[in-house]
């Protein structure tokens, strides 16, 4: 708390000088402040914090209200901006003091759907591509070295330039999780790719896992879950339930206030809209059954399928434009397009999305484990797969889109178990098959 007698020209006079005025937090800390800054405390503080010294919490109060009113003088002389409070991890004081003089707010103000930068060169960024979206630190690392950032629109990426993964591959190693934490959460041991399911099961709806461990990140999350993604638990934890290991979505979104709680940003007074995404690791059988049916559900549905080294890669999407699948409308402002599905940056991040399967997960285990090589198989046999609904105005298809692609396919898998038990039994057993059963499993093999 400051102590000095106040009046409009020690305001100026302080402000031009930068001067930081402390706020005790009792009368051993205002005699030590007062003491390391060379301050002489006025008698008329020294009356009333006198009879109190003793009482941490009154002289702590006293302190809070005298702040308050010095803020409510700063603010009033026309002279300041703004107040900087340095907490020093005691910020209950600096809270009271902005609650009483108004400054505080408990509404949460999210200017974009991500979180910005506090790097000044970036100040005017407004469009990031929606894969890093769980994973903010890694995109701002992997384009540092950019000179402009997109403003307005995100444009034609063709030229763009994406850190190489061995420059920030610190990125996976860093966590707020010792080994011990993360084995206690991904499985000490795996014994096949039904374990890293239930993982993936657990961190999306809040289970313990069996141990009694709460999965409370998994590797592509540097955060836990945002508020929108819990209003799709339950769709998320079925898919990751069956195989389909869900890293990154977001529900449709059409026309809600911009002050929501779960889905609101931007400014005052405006509207947001979304469409629904999903981006998920599925195997390559099942990726190949998805790249099968979903021409039924297109133009709806944009769809990109990419293995881990890129050989096969698949997309219904332009191949240089990118789709807006956030957008705000605002009072007195142009619509704001804050994140969009890109192609070309969707082969930068699958590198990321791939590598952080071997650097993060399976790098806990020893290499010729077997938990090592569930890991292995997942990422050399495994897709990464993203798709767009368009429709933002109608329920989301895209979980149908996804029950589709899990009904084939394990209809394929029954018929070539089938085939395979037939076969084992001679030709007289196969010829006893069902004509209509064998025509169809000989055609999907072929």
């Amino acid at each position: 708390m400051c102590v000095f007698q106040w009046s409009h020209f020690h305001i100026k006079s302080s402000i031009q000088l930068g001067v930081i005025f402390p706020i005790f937090q009792g009368y051993e800390s205002l005699r030590h402040i007062a003491k390391l800054g060379g301050l002489n405390v006025p008698q008329s503080i020294l009356n009333v914090v006198e009879p109190i010294k003793d009482n941490d919490e009154a002289v702590r109060a006293f302190g809070i209200d005298f702040a308050t009113q010095m803020c409510r003088d700063i603010l009033d002389s026309g002279v300041a901006l703004g107040l900087h409070f340095y907490t020093l991890n005691r910020e209950v004081a600096s809270l009271s003091i902005l609650k009483k003089v108004g400054l505080w707010h408990e509404e949460i103000f999210r200017p974009l759907p991500w979180k910005p930068t506090a790097n000044a060169s970036r100040f005017q960024e407004d469009v990031r591509p929606i894969f890093w979206a769980s994973r903010p630190k890694s995109y701002v690392a992997r384009t540092s070295e950019w000179e402009e950032f997109p403003n307005g629109r995100w444009g034609n990426s063709s030229a763009a330039t994406f850190g190489d993964i061995s420059e920030h591959h610190l990125f996976y190693l860093r966590s707020k999780f010792t080994k011990a934490q993360r084995l206690s959460m991904w499985g000490n041991q795996l014994f096949g790719e039904e374990d890293v399911w239930k993982v993936f099961h657990n961190f999306i709806s809040g289970t313990p896992a069996e141990n009694g461990v709460m999965v409370t990140r998994i590797p592509w999350n540097e955060d836990s879950l945002s508020l929108e993604t819990k209003l799709i638990t339950e769709q998320l934890s079925e898919l990751n339930k069956k195989g389909i290991l869900t890293i990154n979505s977001q529900p449709r979104v059409n026309g809600q206030p911009s002050s929501h709680p779960e889905l609101g940003w931007g400014h005052a007074g405006g509207y947001v809209y979304q469409k629904a995404y999903l981006e998920f690791f599925v195997s390559a059988e099942r990726a190949m059954v998805l790249k099968q049916i979903i021409s039924k559900y297109e133009p709806r549905v944009n769809y990109h399928i990419i293995n881990y080294s890129g050989d096969d890669d698949f997309t219904n999407c332009d191949k240089l434009e990118p789709i807006a699948v956030t957008w705000g409308v605002f009072p007195g402002k142009e619509i704001i397009q804050p994140t969009v599905v890109d192609p070309i940056a969707f082969t930068f991040w699958k590198d990321e999305a791939f590598g952080l399967w071997e650097e993060y997960w399976g790098s806990l285990y020893p290499a010729d484990s077997t938990s090592r090589k569930v890991i292995d198989h997942i990422v050399h046999n495994y897709y990464l797969v993203n798709l767009v609904d368009n429709c933002y105005p109608e329920e989301s298809i895209l979980w149908k889109v996804c029950e589709d692609m899990l009904e084939v396919s394990d209809k394929q898998l029954k018929q070539n178990k089938n085939r395979s038990r037939a076969m084992a039994a001679g030709d007289d057993g196969y010829k006893a098959w069902p004509q209509k059963v064998r025509k169809y499993s000989e055609s999907n093999e072929n």
